[in-house]
């Protein structure tokens, strides 16, 4: 039924996510409509988790009835701003759009297209592995996984008493998005799909970028497929990282920033994609303050210009800032509040202003911004060429492959020094003002922080491609670009670690999941996992100390558990206490510290289980209630 119950309000969102893009942006592309569409399923379903969490309302049920509530609203006012016919005849245009963009490709032969194989495969692969494995990813099962988890754990968005910082105060937009893939099915199985329609977004602004140059259909979708191809987008699909939300919501908002008229949909659209990115990640606050000048001078710009309609002008931005508040403020609000620092934990010095937090801000993202550290700038270069790519647990070096450092920054550096000379030099240096922005954020030689910056290399090849004139040399390009696309990617499917774990097997009761435990040394081992799940039951707490290092870990497959912090700090009473009042069945405590003293004191009532893996924290059972 949790399935049912999914789908149903899933489609049910989508439906008016698009319905609601249809209505507002008649004259536009279809690209632009899918871009808006997926803006506004976001910011819908994130409304929907942040207002009951925010309340401490979020159920399954509170969240169905609120989810189909709001999207049938959107659905209602669509149809009855356009009509339902002209609905229906705008769906089934967008619905065949790859249809004609088939025919194009034929008809062009344009050879790019290759790259739409491997950017189908990245989200077939993804959505697989989202599927059939549990969260492994090394910051997932650290400190994403136990956002989300706590969140349905509480039915509250706030800070939760936890010894893991990063559970508290980071910008949580697509651990919340993924709330909603946990809550209504009752199963944390789809909780790794969050990211796969920020690929699909990316893929689309790239494309509408590459329209705007003036390219053809089907070099443009070839051109937004290499993007969703490239070894940072790819395969980190398939966790919540947040790092593709990020990338694509930026782009997007920049796409729509340097639309020539900026039209109210466009200022809308692009106040929207701010507030979610700042949701998203603190970079995103970084990047708002950065282009804020701009939208200021484009701001005043459009105001004088609307003369006998400047309330109007008025009345749409300030519904668009709320917007941008609604979706990117909460979390800096609250950090603010609790600790006088919005960017919580990191300790760091703003504007003169020091403020305070447990950790420096060197200990969460390593060198300052605007390669203030000595070396930067060369080693975020160096890392784009170099001989071999570290492809997991994470996607640092070579993370564009070799499409970007051999093809896509020639292409970026020629436009963008040739841009003065152009009619479109205002547009054409939109994309090194994009390339800039995008690496002016700490440790900006990990590619998966930048990925507006091969976005603007792919349009800038499409300027080239265009600028080159002749058919064969077209041709060439073309097909340079598909086989660096292609070859990178299959570099890069190393990347996929649990894939080898998947399909027949020597022994049957060797399960596709145990075999991922037995290859992730982070992660429970299978006999543990196989326990949690057999023995915990609804409701039963699961009590953990500083020691725990991979917190996502702690929770059952359907969240059926709690699971509490409780840190000996030097009272046994006290501690004691705290554990009593719970009632755990399990507790995990630091090997050979005054907390495991006390429970191996009391050897009858607590059953050592198990050592968690990469910490110092061990498992015990309580097996009596006489301690």
């Amino acid at each position: 039924m949790g399935w049912v119950l999914w789908a149903l309000e899933t489609s049910w969102a989508v439906a008016a996510a698009w319905a609601l893009s249809a209505a507002l942006l008649r004259e536009r592309s279809t690209l632009e409509r899918w871009m808006a569409a997926l803006l506004f399923g976001t910011a819908s379903v994130l409304t929907c988790v942040q207002a009951l969490g925010l309340v401490g309302q979020l159920g399954r049920l509170q969240l169905a009835l609120v989810g189909f509530a709001l999207h049938g609203g959107m659905l209602g006012w669509s149809v009855r701003r356009v009509g339902l016919a002209e609905l229906c005849s705008r769906l089934v245009s967008d619905v065949t759009a790859p249809v004609r963009l088939w025919r194009d490709i034929l008809a062009r032969q344009e050879l790019a297209a290759w790259a739409l194989l491997p950017a189908a495969c990245a989200l077939i692969v993804s959505g697989s592995i989202a599927w059939h494995f549990p969260n492994w990813a090394w910051d997932v099962v650290w400190y994403h996984t136990p956002k989300t988890s706590y969140a349905v754990q509480t039915g509250r968005i706030t800070w939760v008493d936890t010894s893991v910082w990063y559970v508290n105060g980071y910008p949580e937009l697509t651990e919340l998005l993924s709330v909603w893939h946990v809550l209504l099915p009752h199963h944390s199985r789809l909780e790794d799909l969050a990211q796969l329609p920020f690929g699909l977004l990316g893929a689309l602004t790239v494309a509408a970028f590459c329209r705007r140059a003036s390219a053809s259909p089907a070099l443009s979708a070839s051109l937004g497929a290499m993007w969703l191809a490239l070894p940072a987008v790819a395969l980190q699909l398939h966790t919540t990282h947040a790092d593709v939300v990020a990338g694509a919501l930026f782009i997007t908002a920049f796409y729509f920033l340097t639309e020539r008229d900026w039209s109210p949909t466009a200022r809308t659209l692009t106040l929207l994609a701010l507030g979610l990115y700042a949701g998203t990640k603190v970079t995103g606050l970084f990047h708002l303050a950065l282009v804020s000048p701009l939208l200021l001078v484009r701001g005043v710009l459009v105001l004088r210009a609307a003369k006998g309609a400047r309330g109007r002008v008025l009345g749409q931005t300030g519904l668009a800032l709320l917007l941008l508040l609604w979706m990117g403020a909460p979390t800096y609000v609250e950090n603010s509040v609790r600790t006088g620092n919005p960017f919580w934990p990191a300790r760091m010095k703003v504007l003169g202003h020091e403020l305070e937090g447990p950790i420096g801000a060197d200990e969460i993202a390593g060198p300052p911004a605007f390669f203030g550290a000595p070396g930067a700038f060369a080693r975020m270069v160096s890392s784009w060429t170099a001989p071999e790519g570290m492809y997991w647990p994470d996607v640092r070096e070579r993370a564009f492959g070799w499409l970007f450092p051999y093809l896509l920054l020639p292409a970026l550096l020629w436009v963008s020094a040739t841009a003065v000379f152009s009619r479109e030099r205002l547009s054409r240096l939109a994309l090194p003002l994009l390339a800039g922005l995008s690496v002016l954020v700490p440790a900006a030689w990990w590619g998966r922080f930048t990925l507006g910056l091969p976005a603007a290399g792919l349009v800038a090849f499409a300027v080239l491609h265009r600028q080159v004139g002749t058919r064969y040399l077209q041709v060439l390009l073309s097909a340079l670009a598909a086989f660096l696309c292609v070859a990178s990617y299959a570099k890069a499917s190393v990347g996929y670690q649990v894939l080898p774990t998947m399909g027949r097997r020597a022994d049957p009761s060797l399960r596709d999941e145990d075999r991922v435990r037995m290859r992730m040394g982070w992660l429970w081992t299978p006999e543990a996992a196989r326990l949690r799940e057999r023995e915990l039951r609804p409701g039963d707490v699961v009590a953990y100390d500083s020691a725990t290092s991979f917190l996502g870990e702690y929770w059952t497959w359907d969240l059926r558990n709690r699971v509490e912090y409780v840190n000996h700090e030097g009272n046994d009473g006290v501690y004691l206490d705290q554990l009593r009042a719970l009632s755990p069945r399990w507790v995990s405590v630091r090997k050979h510290s005054p907390a495991e003293r006390l429970l191996l004191a009391r050897a009858r009532a607590f059953e050592r289980l198990f050592d968690c893996p990469l910490s110092s924290a061990v498992m015990y059972r309580v097996t009596g209630s006489d301690w």
